[in-house]
């Protein structure tokens, strides 16, 4: 039987407003694990004196940054078997265009992707092989990066608690 707990803790990824992925960690062959922080739209940043108003400060002036605090959840997010996976600056990233089709928000699951039709046409990889089922393509949707992965198996996900890693190693 296939443990479905990870759903629970994607439903909370889709939850979060924003996410910035914190690690990236390949502690074994064939293993990839990630940490992923939720972010949220911070007071506007206070400004002090009168700016020009064709200068960048006057641009910014009512700017809410989107940042993370010591109330964020921290995810993290093991494949222990894929097929591949990549990660792109999100800058370059295409939001998906039809015929895609996904579930979720900031982590989805795709039922049928560019990347995921590329994968079948350009490795070994189809729905019975490497098995135990079909291929699917996840994909996590960060501020700074869109992490994409092609595997067969669901991943690991849980929700860490602060108090218990050494988050200067995670987060900025």
């Amino acid at each position: 039987m296939i443990d479905e707990s990870w759903k629970a803790v994607a439903k909370q990824i889709d939850e979060c407003k924003y996410l910035y992925m914190r690690a990236l960690h390949e502690p074994r062959d064939n293993e990839i694990r990630f940490i992923v922080e939720e972010a949220g739209l911070q007071a506007p940043l206070i400004r002090t004196g009168e700016e020009d108003p064709s200068s960048i400060a006057a641009l910014f002036s009512d700017a809410q940054p989107i940042r993370s605090d010591s109330s964020s959840r921290l995810f993290e997010i093991a494949y222990y078997d894929y097929t591949s996976y990549t990660v792109s600056n999100e800058t370059y990233s295409k939001y998906p265009e039809p015929p895609e089709l996904f579930t979720g928000n900031l982590f989805r699951v795709f039922r049928w992707s560019y990347l995921l039709e590329m994968t079948r046409k350009t490795t070994y990889a189809n729905d019975e092989h490497p098995g135990p089922g079909p291929l699917e393509h996840h994909a996590i949707v960060c501020l700074n990066h869109v992490i994409d992965v092609i595997t067969t198996r669901p991943p690991t996900m849980t929700l860490l608690d602060r108090l218990e890693i050494k988050t200067d190693s995670l987060v900025n």
